[in-house]
């Protein structure tokens, strides 16, 4: 899914510096996994419309505050390093891991 979006926007010139912060791309991350495991789960794993993807893309990027065109050109970056996207989706799940445990021990 995290390929279609890059698919989907096109080619971005790429640059070696990030184009948003990592905290904030992490925390972005986090959303946009939540998100297409909501939508898998939601349509039954149908094949979505890029405008569909599109839009969940936007709202997310809205709510970090994070133009939709930095996020996609920071995920053509992370493409382009496949060392540094692995470093920031360890952290993405820490920090997913980190909200779970927090979440079920507010449960208890």
């Amino acid at each position: 899914m995290l390929l279609g979006i890059l698919l989907l926007s096109g080619w971005v010139s790429c640059t070696t510096n990030a184009r948003v912060e990592e905290k904030k791309m992490i925390d972005l991350m986090c959303d946009v996994m939540l998100l297409e495991a909501g939508n898998q789960i939601k349509y039954n794993y149908a094949s979505l419309p890029d405008s569909l993807w599109q839009e969940h893309y936007n709202f997310v990027c809205e709510k970090h505050k994070v133009p939709y065109e930095d996020f996609k050109a920071e995920l053509l970056r992370l493409k382009a390093d496949p060392q540094a996207f692995t470093a920031l989706m360890e952290k993405v799940i820490t920090q997913m891991q980190v909200a779970e445990l927090n979440a079920r021990k507010g449960q208890k």
